[in-house]
């Protein structure tokens, strides 16, 4: 009986030997807590700023695929329309050929019926001078384009044709006796001027890029060996530009089509005929 109240335990000598760190302190566990707490209000912000972030970026990129389709759509459209504009533009100007054509049939008839026979022949020749019919026959075609290799410290830009290597070529073929030239389809009158408008050039009231290509109505082959033995020309040629010569056995030159021109120049045909 001794031995088990030696056993027992004392309660106070329980809490003696107990350690005083060994026991939870209320204001720790209040820090704990706050502190886990913050983390997940801190947590929650970000991952709200990250889905914001996501959204607007989701939102940005369907925004600009929608207007990368819309502009694909109105670029397709505009381009048919340029399509169809230009098929009306020719149609339009082959219409106006015929009635030019029509109109230039009567007035010579009507000149001949009245007995003016001289008079028609002289304004048909006029209108041939004056470039207002096409003329077809042999002739050659110089085409001129830029040099295909670039060079970066050409400050001058001779590996470039510009209009006044164009008017060069027009103006040695007219010394070498060409009756009718056109540039890229534009006939060459006497009012034709031909001047740089950036990467192209404008001929009459038209505007074309490279490359140009110049049709003459000449004697093939003299003006062939002109245009191959110039000087100018061969050095162009030694600045990269590109020059091509090709003789033509049946070639067509178009009339002058600039619509205010020929109006008017009509006119002064017609009142120096009468005259």
């Amino acid at each position: 009986m001794a031995d088990k109240k030696s056993t027992d335990l004392n309660p106070y000598e329980f809490h003696a030997n107990t350690r005083h760190d060994d026991l939870p302190v209320p204001g720790n566990q209040a820090s704990a807590s706050s502190r886990r707490r913050s983390e997940s209000i801190l947590l929650m912000i970000l991952l709200l700023m990250i889905g914001t972030i996501i959204s607007i970026q989701i939102r940005e990129g369907i925004s600009i695929q929608k207007k990368y389709s819309v502009s694909k759509e109105n670029y397709s459209a505009y381009q048919k329309q340029l399509v169809d504009l230009r098929e009306k533009n020719t149609q339009l100007k082959s219409d106006n050929d015929q009635l030019s054509d029509q109109k230039d049939t009567l007035t010579e008839n009507v000149l001949k019926e009245q007995g003016f026979s001289a008079l028609a022949q002289s304004l048909a020749d006029a209108r041939r001078l004056a470039g207002l019919t096409s003329v077809s026959g042999e002739g050659v075609i110089v085409t001129l384009n830029d040099s295909s290799v670039t060079d970066p410290t050409d400050i001058s830009q001779y590996s470039l044709i510009h209009s006044q290597d164009v008017q060069y070529v027009v103006d040695l073929l007219k010394a070498s006796g060409a009756t009718a030239m056109s540039i890229n389809g534009e006939r060459i009158v006497c009012t034709t001027s031909i001047t740089c408008t950036g990467p192209t050039i404008r001929v009459n009231n038209s505007r074309y890029p490279v490359p140009f290509v110049i049709s003459a109505i000449c004697d093939p082959e003299s003006t062939y060996d002109i245009l191959q033995n110039d000087s100018y020309l061969q050095y162009r040629k030694q600045s990269s530009v590109e020059i091509d010569l090709d003789i033509q056995r049946d070639l067509t030159i178009p009339a002058f089509t600039d619509l205010t021109a020929v109006d008017s120049l009509q006119v002064e045909l017609e009142d120096a005929s009468t005259s």
